[in-house]
């Protein structure tokens, strides 16, 4: 049943009204701030959401560690840092599975731009679930990479103006086609942008689209620009947009949907029948990581207990673990999303391009196009 708010009238989302409740929340959840018995600190890259309010002293508070947060932008935008001139800067980063890999571990043994994890420090990689082993990344006996938690991005929209039983609501249609023109926001992001686009026009492998079907879906996309009212570059942007009512449906990931509806906003996510996008958010250490100890315990504790059963409902990720949907309803696990892990829900991964240059020029003749 739809929220009875009006979300056109609520105030504007800011990172300090996000924050805002956050000790009325850690009271809730019984943690105090920790005392870090184990001296320093670590750097980590990641969605911001995985480090929320009620998830982050869980995390220090597991790992005895102090996390210091940079501002997450894409997992584009990681990988570039991570092979950026004078290193990542960071002592942890996480990012899609799927997408990262090529990057992260390179083509053979000896690229790896990141070091090998020692599992002897991670004895939780016992709780990692079935369907999350694909997101280790691992070669020649060592691993380099540690499956977190599974997200998918799909449609969100505000159901005080498109109903639930709109067919469009049904399809990736909902984001492209004409009937709310003007009312709908695009991410700046050429990989997920055109993934969905393409998965739309019937591509089954779109991560494959080679130059004369990219150009296909440019057109594509050039041709319902006119129904775009923004494009936004970062999550917060897209939830102020949406809880604003400056739009009323946007590209949006799991977490966006989590926090808007924990607000009390009138936003939901659609399933589309071509399928949501899914991807493996996966923890891994640069070389030039300086607290190696620490980001071994960070990562432990991400896929600990007290953090898995904490990680849905403080971010809307699914976990990778078994703790993750094992107190829920059915209801619960559907609402979620955890259908992904047994099929009921229809997924396609977020893969890496055959040609991400490509895809960027692509995605840049959109943006500039008319």
């Amino acid at each position: 049943m739809p929220f009875e708010t009006d979300v056109l009238h609520l105030p504007r989302l800011s990172r300090r009204t996000v924050l805002g409740g956050a000790a009325a929340m850690l009271a809730g959840t019984g943690l105090r701030t920790p005392a870090f018995a184990q001296s320093g600190e670590v750097t980590a890259l990641m969605v911001n959401a995985m480090l929320g309010p009620t998830l982050k002293p869980i995390a220090e508070q597991q790992s005895k560690v102090k996390i210091s947060e940079g501002a997450f932008m894409s997992g584009t935008d990681t990988v570039s840092r991570l092979t950026a001139p004078g290193g990542a800067r960071y002592d942890l980063m996480n990012s899609s599975f799927a997408f990262s890999r090529p990057v992260v571990m390179g083509a053979k043994a000896g690229q790896e731009r990141v070091q090998p994890i020692d599992l002897s420090l991670i004895p939780n990689m016992k709780n990692i679930n079935a369907p999350s082993k694909a997101g280790i990344g691992e070669r020649d006996g060592k691993v380099y990479m540690v499956p977190h938690s599974w997200g998918f991005d799909s449609i969100l929209y505000n159901r005080a103006v498109v109903p639930d039983d709109d067919p469009y609501t049904q399809s990736w249609s909902l984001l492209f086609e004409d009937k709310y023109a003007g009312r709908i926001g695009w991410w700046d992001v050429a990989h997920q942008m055109l993934m969905a686009a393409g998965l739309y026009l019937g591509h089954t492998e779109p991560e494959k689209m080679d130059r004369n079907q990219l150009n296909d879906v440019a057109k594509f996309l050039i041709s319902k620009k006119k129904n775009v009212r923004t494009f936004y570059s970062t999550f917060a942007q897209g939830s102020n947009l949406l809880a604003n009512g400056e739009i009323d449906v946007c590209y949006g990931i799991a977490p966006m949907r989590n926090e808007l509806q924990k607000r009390g906003y009138n936003i939901t996510g659609a399933w589309p029948k071509e399928g949501v996008l899914s991807l493996i958010n996966a923890s891994y250490i640069p070389k030039d990581c300086k607290n190696v100890e620490g980001a071994h315990a960070v990562i432990n504790a991400m896929i600990g207990e007290a953090y898995s059963r904490a990680l849905t409902e403080g971010c809307g990720y699914l976990s990778a673990t078994t703790f993750g949907d094992e107190n829920m309803t059915p209801d619960q696990r559907k609402r979620y999303g955890y259908g992904l892990f047994d099929g009921s829900v229809k997924h396609y991964q977020l893969e890496f391009p055959t040609n991400m240059n490509m895809w960027i020029e692509t995605w840049s003749r959109v943006k500039s196009a008319a």
